[in-house]
């Protein structure tokens, strides 16, 4: 082989070997410029995200326009008001998609009784997940969405009594579970209001047994004294007899005397 050839394959084969991966910059840098800043102000106030604008050809790198916010106090107050108008806070984010008037109509419809997911079904209103977030960031939406629940829940009672007043005997079971889910739906809505309070359950009341004895007076046939005797019911036999013969101890169940036995 050639010195010619080999020296051809060994430059081949450096080709071909991996080597270090160099990062070369594929952005040409732009320089300041007040046109150039108004365009990008416009673009974030216009609701675009500002590393989106920054990708297009022409634009500086995110870094660059870091730069300059902080450098040009004028250009970076602009930057901010964009952001803040475009609905993204100043520090960067998600979007705030609230509005006042939209806010009113979800609270409007939840007072007429119409739920949170039949709104966000609706393709013009808010999804049920951005009603919930309003409620979390929104301390006067989470208020106006209570007292919203509130009114439903009495519109909720006033069918009620609609449903019991249109009752027929045909009609009254279906009425009494409509009642039944009403009467569930509000306490949801309105729980310190309209939720059945739990009731404890009731103690049964304590049982006395009444002893009745009958007192004698008899005399001792071994001394003649006379002696008071008690005769009453004997518990375990039921028969009258003389309580110096049982006693009733704490194991023993008294139970009321028949008062045939004392006629």
């Amino acid at each position: 082989m050639s010195d010619e050839s080999d020296a051809a394959a060994g430059a081949a084969a450096g080709a071909a070997a991996p080597g270090p991966v160099k990062w070369l910059r594929t952005k040409a840098s732009a320089h300041w410029s007040p046109e150039l800043a108004r365009r990008i102000v416009e673009r974030v106030g216009a609701g675009e995200m500002l590393y989106r604008v920054l990708r297009d050809e022409g634009m500086p790198t995110p870094q660059t326009v870091a730069r300059w916010a902080r450098e040009r106090a004028e250009f970076g107050e602009a930057l901010e008001a964009a952001r803040r108008a475009s609905g993204r806070s100043a520090a960067g984010g998600g979007v705030d998609t609230y509005s006042q008037g939209v806010a009113e109509e979800v609270i409007q419809r939840l007072c007429e009784g119409e739920s949170v997911t039949g709104i966000g079904r609706d393709p013009t209103m808010p999804a049920h997940s951005t009603i919930f977030l309003w409620r979390r960031r929104r301390p006067e939406f989470e208020r106006a969405y209570q007292t919203a629940k509130e009114v439903c829940a009495e519109r909720l009672c006033d069918r009620g009594a609609e449903l019991a007043d249109a009752a027929t005997p045909q009609t009254a079971y279906l009425t009494h579970v409509r009642l039944a889910h009403l009467r569930w739906w509000a306490g949801v809505l309105a729980p310190r209001t309209y939720r059945p309070r739990p009731q404890a359950p009731e103690t049964p009341a304590r049982q006395y047994d009444v002893l009745m004895r009958k007192f004698v007076v008899e005399v001792d046939k071994e001394t003649g004294e006379k002696k008071v005797v008690a005769y009453c019911p004997n518990p375990q036999t039921g028969e009258v007899e003389r309580e110096d013969d049982w006693r009733p101890g704490r194991d023993v169940a008294v139970r009321p005397p028949d008062s045939s036995h004392f006629d």
